[in-house]
């Protein structure tokens, strides 16, 4: 820093030469060049000193510079401006558009990614191996945006290309190449790259390890090779893993198709028993139900089906226990329970096809008995006066509108479905209607009418359309930033969510909320919940994990909130991570725990990040650490320093101002 400030100076040109000399040097010894400065000063020190004695040591030096740098922008620009670049000089290029790439992987910006790893590709083969990561990185992010054809090309180059089969992203790109296979249904393909993963890895990935069983254990089972899928779900089970309760309710699918029932109840109370918070164990009891009904035991069956609408009233399965609890007393004779359990459906499930079933039996009951006045009048009591028979006119016009929109003509299908509301608003297919006009008002991008339509439908929570109508509702409020409405239905949308991949939806739906409407304690039980998933994306962990540690400081739980980011810390190439390592420090310091802070301070400085303001906001803090410590003058060098290198249009240069201002004085 000294070097730096002599640098600076024009009052003597000798010995101006000789600091740029020496501080590139110390920039480049140290690796110390939080914001590119080392490229910066070699390349500035030859356009200043083109005949310096130094010259020819300062060209060889920013070759090395541009291998080792990790200031990627300040160094492509560099070469950029070369007109015509060694062969070292290229592998260099090639290596810094490669660490471009995956930066913006880290960041989620995965079409940035794959325009800077293509272009580190296309360069040629200066660094073979530096080729195949690009390979494998590409398919990496052609797999987060389901381009599945161009992420397998892309991870079968890795695969030819690297020189390193025993690490493990060659163990991952078989793990990819598995999951591209099994969403083909090509099973058999997808077992061997799941078996080749197995075999590869080495043990430190327990919860992908477990996944590939699983699904090898799927591929079995799709091709009814039962005993195998048992085989490879009990492996996966005995992990120990998140997913331990896919594996346990599989084993109890696969007894059942093997009409082994009670086998198969066995397992899923195991299943209730030991994961209750589980996604599976609202499924677990419906098929509890369906084994009883199976083994004809009608009585079990029933407990297990209303054991099912107690704890899981919400859930769609429900309305298929609700119906079949009608079926059974319907079965059995048992006209007196059977009337209201159908009346329950009937009531509950208003527009489903259990429903519809349910008027029918109803209808056969009444008739049985000779009471149709009492079936008339029923029928006449339903819920918001939805009809449960149809009439020609009401189906014909329906099917018409649906045949429409089936074959893709989507303002024509609009104009159809509106006709039939007008001329049917409580038809026996309104709801069917009300939410096929969600759909295409939703591709059409007219978000209000999505919201008026989906409101129709959520008149009556417990149709068939309730949840994909909430998917739609919530994301359209909370981009609207309604945050108070996106909320509430997004907790709707968890309550019925009958898929995992709905539940974390609504699940990272709530914390967004939560941390927009700065309730902590909501982020935090939010967060928790998102992080208990069997499968997150890196992203979604960084950001559940970010909000989180955030809600945690603002609690006054700093131990709580330090966890959370110092684990995001870990990587600063994110931006979660990026601000994490600065907020870790800010605590120490507001610990005054000043010689914790300085390391902290110094080893961001040192990992540095593509994300300049929160380092330079690290510039900021160790300056105030060194003032509290004493150390006035290294606190000044480091915000001259920080002057001089830093180019962000923002707050940094008016801390810098104030804090110089006091050292002045």
């Amino acid at each position: 820093m000294a070097f730096e400030q002599a640098a600076a100076s024009d009052a003597n040109i000798q010995v101006k030469e000789l600091a740029a000399y020496n501080y590139a040097l110390c920039l480049h010894e140290t690796s110390f060049s939080a914001f590119g400065e080392s490229v910066t000063a070699f390349e500035k020190f030859l356009n200043e000193f083109p005949t310096s004695p130094y010259a020819e040591k300062v060209s060889s030096y920013l070759v090395e510079v541009y291998m080792t740098t990790r200031s990627y922008d300040a160094a492509l620009k560099s070469i950029d401006r070369i007109a015509h670049p060694s062969a070292q000089i290229l592998e260099a290029k090639q290596k810094i558009l490669f660490q471009l790439g995956t930066q913006a992987f880290a960041n989620a910006n995965f079409e940035q990614a794959l325009s800077y790893l293509n272009q580190s590709i296309n360069l040629g083969q200066y660094n073979r191996q530096t080729k195949a990561d690009a390979y494998y990185w590409c398919g990496e992010s052609y797999y987060r945006l389901n381009r599945m054809t161009e992420a397998a090309r892309d991870f079968n180059a890795y695969l030819q290309l690297t020189s390193q089969p025993n690490n493990e992203m060659y163990a991952l790109a078989n793990y990819n190449l598995g999951y591209i296979a099994f969403h083909r249904k090509d099973y058999t393909q997808a077992s061997n790259y799941f078996q080749k993963y197995i075999q590869l890895e080495k043990g430190e990935n327990t919860t992908a390890l477990a996944d590939a069983y699983n699904r090898i254990g799927d591929c079995h089972l799709n091709i009814r090779d039962f005993e195998e899928a048992k085989r490879y779900y009990s492996q996966a089970e005995q992990m120990n893993t998140p997913s331990g309760d896919y594996s346990f309710y599989q084993l109890a699918l696969v007894s059942g198709l093997q009409k082994d029932y009670s086998g198969k109840i066995t397992l899923l109370n195991r299943l209730i028993g030991k994961y209750p918070s589980s996604p599976y164990a609202v499924n677990a009891l419906y098929e509890k139900g369906r084994s009883y009904v199976f083994m004809e035991n009608n009585a079990q069956a029933i407990t297990s089906f209303k054991e099912l609408l107690n704890r899981y009233p919400e859930s769609p399965v429900s309305r298929k226990a609700a119906a079949e609890i009608g079926l059974l007393y319907y079965q059995n004779g048992d006209f007196n329970q059977a009337i209201p359990a159908y009346k329950q459906v009937i009531e509950k499930y208003p527009g489903s096809e259990e429903a519809r079933l349910a008027m029918l039996d109803l209808k056969s009951i009444y008739v049985d008995m000779n009471r149709i006045d009492e079936f008339a009048a029923l029928a006449n009591a339903m819920p918001g006066n939805i009809r449960f028979d149809t009439n020609e006119q009401d189906s014909l016009t329906y099917v018409a509108a649906e045949k429409i929109y089936m074959k893709g003509r989507a303002e024509e299908a609009k104009s159809s479905f509106e006709k039939y509301l007008q001329s049917f608003p409580e038809g026996a297919f309104s709801l069917n209607a009300h939410y096929y006009l969600c759909l295409i008002w939703n591709e059409q991008k007219n978000y209000d009418m999505v919201l008026e339509h989906s409101g129709k439908l959520l008149e009556y929570p417990n149709n068939p359309f309730a949840e994909e109508a909430l998917v739609m509702r919530a994301e359209v409020q909370f981009n609207k930033l309604q945050m108070e409405e996106a909320l509430a239905s997004y907790k709707m949308l968890k309550e019925k969510a009958s898929n995992v991949e709905h539940r974390q939806l609504a699940e990272t739906g709530i914390l967004r909320c939560a941390y927009a409407l700065r309730d902590d304690v909501e982020t935090i039980q939010a967060a928790t919940d998102l992080l208990a998933e069997a499968k997150l994306s890196p992203e979604l962990r960084n950001e559940a994990l970010y909000y989180r540690g955030k809600a945690y400081l603002k609690q006054k739980a700093d131990t709580k909130a330090l966890a959370d980011l110092r684990e995001l810390a870990k990587d600063t190439r994110n931006l979660y991570g990026a601000e994490a390592k600065y907020l870790v420090a800010q605590s120490l310091y507001d610990a005054h725990q000043y010689t914790a802070a300085e390391k902290e301070l110094l080893g961001y400085i040192e990992q540095s990040t593509p994300h300049a303001y929160w380092l330079a906001r690290s510039f900021v803090l160790l300056s105030d650490v060194y003032v509290a410590m004493g150390k006035d003058l290294d606190a000044r060098q480091y915000l001259l320093s920080l002057q001089q290198n830093y180019k962000g249009d923002d707050d940094i240069e008016s801390m810098i101002e104030s804090r110089l201002q006091k050292l002045n004085k």
